[in-house]
């Protein structure tokens, strides 16, 4: 079902930058306005420069972060700071990385190009809701760069492993691409150029469903982009690069492949009582108070990770000025008949993050589309721990805490053609922005 495809990609030319850890950038979408400016500052070829321009108050259709992002291209083009492959190829990739527990991980996967699919035909299935407002941003820079500057990170599933297994056999020598992170992780990096190796790359994976992890919106605009260029071009080649979407895939079935929660941390609650919030919440959920303090936090944390394990829905709540941990555990009738109400599938019932969305947020509390819209408002942690001192900090008024969307679950949504609530996964680690680049030009 997926076509694979080897390109000429872009990469930084190593004889004028050559330490890529100064220069990739994690996706466009998690930094925020400080690391923004900080990237800047790293190196003068840094792909923020692409990714993600700073704006100014003198800003006009034809200057604008997003026209001087095409001419920076260009000019790096000019100038060698990119240059391209020789040769079509494809680009294993290995990565390690640390949890926090410290536990060190490597996640193994692949970059190339894959004919870009409609969702209605199933061969990609999408599993969150996308913003229109990102879509008509990232096009614009698009239009601009005429490239894709970072892959959708995508899954697919091989029990087997056979595709990793002719990766590996098609790598030969050192890694093309070699370095280690600020964040600690370290990047290796092979193009495969060798005809055997793409060709049964290609093959493994022709029947194979896609399953999008991170990059909804960048999907939905490249194919947004392709039909502007279909009409632009109508006598262009069928294969011409428009037609096909920068892609990292990496196989579900390793232990490399891993989901963060997402916790929602909250500020400009107005009346919301507390006190009659546990009351009417008892309807729906099994609520038990756990002291503050250190021992009180580590009961509610086991309490929450036991509810994990036992594959319960079960939500932790932290208020500001409180003397209590909160553990809100789904009666599942109550919860069922409520989310049945709603119209929503009984497949996204067992999700945490759809029952404190639709259930906590929107029901008990009264939080409308507009205030979980408002980034002022609402906030999102991947740290437990960052949450509660956010809370004890009083920069938020409280924090709902979940445990991680299951891959399972991800999938089973996702084959179902039904659509998480925005921010419900978080795979870690990102897939960054200037390992290496698909043009659009034809």
């Amino acid at each position: 079902m997926a076509e694979i495809v080897p390109f000429r990609g872009l990469r930084y030319n190593p004889e004028k930058v050559p330490d890529l850890a100064e220069v990739v950038i994690p996706p466009y979408d998690v930094i925020s306005p400080a690391e923004q400016d900080r990237f800047y500052q790293i190196h003068p070829h840094n792909m923020i420069r692409l990714e993600l321009g700073k704006k100014t108050p003198q800003d006009t259709e034809e200057d604008n972060p997003h026209t001087r992002a095409g001419n920076t291209l260009d000019r790096w083009l000019s100038e060698s700071i990119l240059v391209r492959e020789p040769k079509p190829a494809i680009y294993y990739y290995e990565l390690d990385f640390t949890l926090g527990e410290g536990v060190r991980r490597t996640r193994f996967g692949f970059i190339s190009t894959m004919r870009l699919a409609e969702f209605t035909t199933g061969m990609v299935k999408p599993h969150e809701k996308t913003f229109q407002a990102v879509k008509n941003e990232r096009l614009r820079l698009m239009l601009s760069c005429r490239a894709n500057l970072s892959p959708v990170f995508a899954l697919y599933s091989d029990p087997s492993r056979a595709v990793d297994r002719c990766l590996r056999q098609g790598k030969e020598g050192e890694p093309t691409l070699s370095f280690a992170d600020a964040w600690g992780m370290r990047h290796r990096i092979w193009a495969l150029t060798g005809p055997r190796v793409l060709k049964e790359v290609r093959e493994l994976m022709g029947d194979k469903a896609i399953f999008i992890a991170d990059g909804h919106h960048r999907y939905e605009t490249a194919l947004k982009y392709r039909d502007i260029q279909r009409e632009r071009f109508a006598s262009a080649r069928p294969d011409a690069p428009y037609e096909h979407i920068l892609i990292y895939l990496a196989n579900l079935n390793q232990e490399g492949m891993i989901i963060l929660p997402t916790h929602r941390m909250l500020r400009h609650l107005g009346a919301w009582e507390p006190e009659s919030f546990l009351q009417k919440a008892s309807e729906f959920f099994e609520v038990a108070r756990f002291p503050s303090g250190p021992e009180g936090e580590r009961q509610w944390r086991t309490a929450l990770e036991s509810a994990r394990a036992a594959k319960e829905n079960a939500i932790g709540l932290f208020r500001q000025g409180d003397d209590a941990f909160y553990l809100l555990k789904a009666r599942e009738e109550a919860v069922s008949r409520h989310l049945e109400g709603k119209g929503i599938a009984r497949v996204l019932h067992r999700l945490d993050v759809v029952v404190l969305d639709q259930v906590i947020l929107r029901h008990l509390m009264g939080l409308d589309e507009g205030f979980l819209a408002d980034e002022n408002n609402i906030h999102f942690k991947h740290e437990l721990s960052e949450g509660l001192d956010g809370v004890r900090a009083q920069v938020y008024e409280a924090g709902f805490f979940i445990n991680p969307t299951r891959i399972e679950q991800v999938q089973e949504a996702a084959n179902s053609g039904l659509i998480m609530p925005h921010k419900s996964t978080y795979f870690y680690p990102k897939v960054g922005s200037g390992l290496v680049i698909h043009t659009l030009w034809p």
